[in-house]
């Protein structure tokens, strides 16, 4: 969490090749999810019934499937609201699982990380803010 311009994305990529030069295999996708409707991010319903999978609710199913267990983050780069957020909560208790509106679970498994790229947490609930780990980072240099 910080201004744009902290460091904030550095600090990740940083913390990757760190992994990467000491043999981890990392992946990484960065997404905005604020640039989609909630149901394009977690999925719905056609008028058919069918399940149509949104771009986190696929991407959290690829790796909760694939048998590697190298590292797999998710980097959610945008502020956050209430209309994304929340669906995110039962992801970051203990309980690790995305549960979608057609009553799917998709597990969290210990390879996966979750990062959330904020400015502040203006828009956050106390059960989102309680739920995680959060290192900020200041744009201000000591000058």
């Amino acid at each position: 969490m910080g201004p744009a311009g902290a460091g904030k994305t550095s600090t990740y990529k940083m913390l990757i090749k760190a992994n990467e030069k000491d043999g981890k295999k990392m992946e990484f996708v960065d997404l905005d999810p604020k640039v989609v409707h909630s149901r394009d991010l977690y999925g719905y319903m056609l008028p058919s019934k069918e399940w149509k999978d949104g771009l986190l609710s696929k991407l959290l199913r690829t790796y909760a499937e694939q048998e590697s267990t190298n590292s797999k983050w998710i980097i959610l780069d945008g502020d956050l609201d209430a209309n994304w957020i929340e669906s995110m909560n039962s992801v970051m208790d203990d309980n690790k699982i995305l549960t979608l509106a057609n009553n799917e679970r998709i597990p969290v498994k210990p390879h996966m990380r979750l990062i959330f790229e904020i400015r502040d947490l203006k828009y956050a609930t106390p059960a989102t803010v309680s739920r995680a780990g959060i290192l900020y980072i200041s744009d201000d240099y000591g000058t």
